[in-house]
């Protein structure tokens, strides 16, 4: 019972591992970049706004490409 309700609350966040998954490793390598002094808070910024919209469209092609999902 407990279980069910876990898996579906997990589901309302995470529908598509890879998209979940490409986001925190963007947002790690970005922090990582910042923490460590490698990057400067715009190019922080410019990355995090290029590499979220491409992990989305990646995602979006991918799943365009299986096709329509079986109930």
């Amino acid at each position: 019972m407990i279980g069910a309700i876990v898996k579906q609350l997990v589901g309302l966040f995470v529908d598509d591992e890879l998209l979940a998954a490409a986001v925190l490793c963007a947002v790690a390598v970005v922090s990582a970049l910042k923490l460590s002094g490698a990057a400067p808070a715009w190019l922080v910024g410019l990355t995090l706004a290029l590499a979220l919209p491409a992990a989305l469209a990646a995602s979006v092609l991918r799943s365009a490409r299986r096709g329509p999902r079986g109930g």
